[in-house]
């Protein structure tokens, strides 16, 4: 189903577990298979039941998005989506940056990559956005879910987990971490799991860990080249805030703190 959008919000999301929790009213698993959900619509808190009832295929399994731990809370979560459309079907196709803004109930930004004019400046205000861990989403050019040859899924959504700025042979190499919401497909080029560019030294730096679980890295040339929309959330999650805030110095250079 279409909702990789949806989906890849959910899994940066994922980084921050206190914040997946904050969306359930209901905590626990219960034996009447009832939970209570909130999203924001248009900033606005919704709540919405569900029960634990999932579609499945003929084969008995999910037939859409599960965790692969066999947590709940990805399909519930995906199910409130869709009842708040009306229908699964309808929930195909969007932006990362929408469901973000109503899961969160936070402004969100999107970049499209077409109108960078400065990659420097760019990646600067990413590594700002990952510092005050804001919720960061990239989709990929065109449509219909191909894979190219170096990997990349046409018309699909990613997680943008982090940013890193290291040393590759004495050149500085600005490289994104990304995750693909399915688990599995990841960019094969420069950085990828099997590049020669990686030393024990520089995956220790990061974090890498080799494995086909959908997590990969990529350096911003080719990032912005093979994606064509960065979605940015701001999401400060400090108790003292409310889910209506104003954009403070955000897109800048500017580290104070939202007001």
């Amino acid at each position: 189903m279409g909702d990789c959008y949806f989906l890849a919000a959910l899994s940066s999301l994922a980084e921050f577990p206190e914040r997946v929790e904050q969306m359930f009213v209901t905590k626990e698993i219960n034996k009447a298979g009832i939970y209570l959900v909130r999203f924001f619509l248009n900033g606005q808190e919704t709540p919405v039941i569900v029960d634990d009832h999932l579609p499945c295929s003929k084969q008995g399994k999910p037939a859409f998005a599960t965790c692969r731990d066999g947590e709940l809370w990805v399909s519930l979560l995906e199910k409130a989506w869709a009842k708040l459309h009306g229908t699964y079907a309808r929930t195909e196709g969007g932006l990362p940056c929408f469901a973000a803004s109503h899961i969160m109930g936070v402004p969100s930004e999107s970049y499209n990559h077409d109108t960078v004019e400065d990659p420097e400046e760019f990646f600067e205000m990413l590594k700002s956005a990952d510092k005050r861990n804001f919720t960061m989403m990239a989709a990929s050019h065109g449509q219909g879910e191909s894979r190219n040859e170096e990997g990349v899924i046409s018309g699909h959504a990613y997680s943008l987990i982090s940013i890193h700025e290291v040393k590759s042979n004495g050149k500085r190499a600005r490289l994104l971490k990304l995750r693909n919401p399915w688990g599995s497909g990841e960019w094969q080029g420069d950085w990828s799991d099997k590049s020669p560019l990686w030393t024990p030294a520089l995956k220790k730096e990061v974090g890498f860990v080799d494995g086909d679980d959908g997590i990969f890295f990529i350096e911003l040339e080719d990032y912005l080249r093979h994606f064509s929309w960065t979605s940015v959330c701001v999401e400060n999650n400090d108790a003292k805030y409310a889910h209506s805030q104003l954009y403070h110095s955000f897109g800048t250079l500017d580290e104070s703190p939202l007001p």
